[in-house]
């Protein structure tokens, strides 16, 4: 009989296997590690540019001569329309994808940012009324 004392032991071809295990699992999470880094910096470019694109149509829609300010403001990768009480604009940028150096995984990806806003009309107010003023000076 077998004392219940004794302990069983592992047999011996199973030492190592844990770490031949994680060798062969670690390059996977590695390139699934690189590549939400990738895409997580493609976003916020996207973001980024969204931002800038509503930052220039406000600019436009707020001037007083939004023809003249959207020529001042067009430029490569951005074009700017005033039509119809609206501003469009369409900002475009290119942006590199560099997984980890490896140069051969190189990419260049086209991002687009479109933003429409309403022109606003001319403010009827002298620039000198601020605040509880408005109500009593009237249009």
């Amino acid at each position: 009989m077998v004392s219940s004392t004794r302990q069983r032991r592992r047999p011996s071809h199973h030492r190592g296997q844990a770490t031949v295990e994680l060798a062969l699992v670690l390059p996977l999470l590695a390139v699934f590690t690189i590549a939400i880094a990738q895409f997580a910096i493609i976003g916020r470019d996207q973001l980024a540019l969204w931002q800038s694109a509503r930052e220039v149509s406000r600019t436009v829609a707020l001037a007083p001569d939004p023809m003249l300010v959207a020529r001042q403001q067009t430029g490569p990768g951005r074009s700017i329309s005033v039509a119809d009480g609206a501003v469009e604009v369409v900002l475009i940028h290119r942006s590199r994808l560099s997984f980890a150096g490896f140069s051969f995984l190189r990419r260049t990806i086209t991002l687009r940012a479109r933003v429409s806003m309403a022109l606003e009309p001319a403010v009827a107010f002298p620039s000198d009324v601020v605040g509880d003023q408005l109500d009593q000076r009237g249009p």
